[in-house]
């Protein structure tokens, strides 16, 4: 029999982060399991490396675990084989690579090597899915902020039909993507993906590639002061066919890419929220090859 150790947040799923992790027995089949709290970790390397020879790791959750997972280790040198099992509610990473929600963990080592990077606030990130300040990083912070109220309505799709109506307030962007920069006004949108997906479904860049050999990252830019266009183009996220509407979306790739708001806002990553950003710095993998 092959051993396994289960990651899980205890606190996940309505603190049913255990009872969703014991799901996996019966998909995986009889063998040796070990339960760990991830928030008992306190240094993931060293935890990983005290793992007997021949045990791999299931890691439970959605993408927020995985961002935690990602910056927490060395995922370019992992010896053992990572499976997920993607549980949470957003599973923009699953959806990505198009593996089914609570169905029998997959291996990912394959998706968590060589990641790109973002610099914020002075502090350097991987990032799995994307980055996002302006009206993503809103969501986000709004979400949290709802569910630590107990709200049922506690999902980013309530929360960006609010901000279209109002709650939030569009900023000017200036985009530089390898040199060449761009100035937006009225901006709502300038995620940069690795995947395709962002904020539980919405197809932010549908031609983007997370296994592209060149490691091309894809920044969008939504800008716009007419609110028809703008719904319309929410709209249209839900199955990437934003990006014909060319007059207000912007789409370039990239393998540097910075982004500087007017004014402070929260930022995105991976659906964690970094508050007061007003610019952030991408690196492709690929720069990170290449310098080392």
């Amino acid at each position: 029999m092959e051993n396994y150790v289960i990651l899980y947040n205890p606190h996940s799923g309505g603190g049913k982060g255990l009872n969703i992790a014991k799901e996996i027995e019966p998909l995986m089949g009889e063998h040796n399991y070990v339960y760990q709290d991830m928030t008992a970790i306190n240094d993931y390397d060293e935890f990983l490396n005290q793992l007997p020879i021949g045990t791999d790791i299931i890691l439970t959750g959605g993408d927020g675990t995985l961002n935690s997972f990602i910056n927490n280790t060395d995922c370019d040198n992992l010896k053992q084989k990572l499976y997920f099992y993607a549980s949470g509610s957003g599973n923009d990473f699953a959806r990505d690579i198009k593996y089914p929600k609570r169905t029998k963990p997959l291996c990912i080592n394959d998706y968590i090597k060589n990641l790109p990077t973002a610099n914020i606030n002075g502090k350097v990130y991987k990032f799995i899915n994307c980055v996002g300040s302006g009206m993503d990083g809103y969501c986000c912070a709004e979400v949290e902020r709802l569910r630590a109220l107990g709200k049922k309505r506690a999902n980013y799709t309530f929360v960006a039909i609010k901000a279209l109506l109002g709650a939030y307030k569009p900023c000017d962007a200036t985009v530089t993507v390898d040199g060449v920069t761009k100035t937006y006004k009225y901006s709502w949108l300038t995620p940069t993906m690795n995947g395709r997906f962002f904020g539980g479904g919405f197809m932010a860049a549908p031609n983007q590639d997370r296994l592209n050999e060149d490691k091309k990252l894809t920044t969008v830019a939504m800008h716009s002061n007419n609110f028809f266009h703008i719904v319309v183009a929410f709209l249209r996220l839900m199955k990437g066919t934003h990006t014909k509407m060319k007059f207000m979306i912007d789409v370039n790739e990239g393998f540097e890419i910075s982004v500087k708001l007017s004014k402070p806002a929260p930022l995105q990553l991976d659906g964690e929220v970094i508050g007061n950003v007003t610019e952030y710095t991408v690196h492709s993998a690929k720069l990170a090859i290449l310098t080392k």
